[in-house]
């Protein structure tokens, strides 16, 4: 399908430019921000990246599950850029759920921690000596606090049916061919207000409007 062909070539540069964008040094005075923007960017080009290998493939059900990733990204993406300190925590949400997943598998007794010499069991007095790990914020609350909760309900929730497995798996190869390219679109449009928003940041310090948003992701100018 050549017009298949052509979405995931634009993707594939366009996630190039992303990852070019995030190593950019950009005229502005450095800010606690841009760290996590930087690594949500990278991130953010290499799933658009993968979109275009699986848009190739003609796999829509892989593809729906990254989709939703990429917008994912993308809340979080808007939830640091508002607050130095929202970017803080960003920071510490993946030491801090490993640290939190790791001391529940040894609560279940499915890890332990051994001692050096001779090789005790010290796992209750190492728990006993971490302090309880932070929760990180919820994807639906980072919508809430940075105020696109409605990209949440209506797309994000919806998205959740591919990834958890509840929605109809397609073989048909003409249907297969044809929800391929609708969801490499959707991901076109959300690659778009990924890079601008991140890029806005970066070079201008400033943050898209939620009727831009809703502008380079095709809809209409009323909340959706």
């Amino acid at each position: 399908m050549p017009e298949l062909e052509d979405v995931c070539a634009n993707l594939r540069e366009h996630s190039a430019m992303l990852a070019q964008s995030s190593e950019n040094q950009w005229p502005n005075t450095p800010s606690p921000v841009d760290e996590p923007v930087r690594s949500i960017l990278i991130r953010g080009s290499e799933i658009i990246r993968g979109a275009a290998d699986l848009g190739v493939s003609e796999n829509p059900t892989a593809l729906a599950i990254l989709s939703r990733q990429l917008l994912e990204l993308f809340i979080s993406l808007h939830w640091v850029t508002s607050s130095s300190d929202r970017a803080e925590r960003y920071t510490e949400f993946s030491l801090n759920e490993l640290d939190r997943l790791t001391q529940m598998a040894m609560k279940d007794g499915l890890l332990s921690v051994k001692e050096i010499a001779g090789g005790a069991d010290a796992t209750k007095e190492f728990l006993s000596e971490r302090d309880r790990p932070q929760k990180g914020v919820s994807i639906e609350q980072q919508a809430r606090e940075s105020g696109i909760l409605h990209l949440y309900q209506v797309f994000y929730r919806f998205m959740s049916l591919d990834t958890h497995g509840k929605s109809k798996t397609v073989i048909d190869k003409v249907k297969r061919s044809e929800l391929t390219l609708v969801h490499l679109q959707a991901v076109g449009a959300m690659s778009q207000v990924f890079g601008h928003t991140a890029i806005l940041w970066l070079l201008h310090r400033q943050r898209p409007t939620n009727d831009k948003i809703r502008e380079l992701l095709g809809l209409n100018s009323k909340a959706v």
